[in-house]
């Protein structure tokens, strides 16, 4: 993780910098209570620490470190209130492609990998919208080894922010886990 951490550090200085940048908070002295780390760079580092920290494959640290390259450029307040990024999986996928092909001509990943991680960083709010565990199993029925990866990346996202609003997320993520591994034995 560290060394994709400081490879896109150097080489993508002006991403880093935009994402420094890009509060999740709509004003200066306001709170963000799902992002109380505040900036989408400070988000990005806690979710690859995460990521680290459980050991997952450079599959999900690629994702975990691009899977918000694009909230910058889709950041919108709305109401005055809050702030918005409508959109910022497609754009951060899209942001990513050119990135992840510099990882694979610098070594950093496999070009078989670049779809797998493309489509992560394009669904990793997928998870959190879903209420049904049977409604995601039938989804990726014949791909359970991508939706592991995709329980993965949304562990780290969920872990990797500082807020006292509780998610579903660690709950639902066993459950998916339990059921992953029962329809493998089926």
């Amino acid at each position: 993780m560290h060394q994709l951490i400081e490879w896109f550090s150097k080489k993508y200085a002006n991403i880093k910098w935009d994402m420094q940048r890009c509060h999740h908070s709509f004003a200066k002295g306001e709170v963000n209570p799902y992002h109380i780390e505040d900036d989408c760079w400070s988000h990005t580092m806690l979710v690859c620490k995460v990521c680290e920290l459980k050991g997952y494959s450079r599959v999900v640290q690629a994702a975990c470190l691009l899977h918000d390259i694009g909230k910058p450029k889709a950041r919108e307040i709305k109401y005055k209130t809050y702030v918005y990024f409508k959109g910022h999986e497609e754009i951060s996928a899209q942001m990513a492609k050119p990135i992840l092909q510099d990882m694979v001509n610098d070594g950093l990943i496999k070009a078989y990998d670049i779809d797998r991680i493309l489509e992560l960083i394009l669904k990793h709010g997928y998870l959190q919208k879903k209420e049904s565990v049977d409604e995601v199993i039938v989804e990726f029925k014949d791909r359970l080894d991508f939706l592991k990866l995709l329980i993965e990346l949304n562990e780290c996202d969920d872990i990797g922010r500082f807020t006292n609003i509780l998610s579903k997320g660690k709950e639902f993520r066993k459950k998916l886990l339990e059921r992953c591994e029962k329809e493998k034995i089926n």
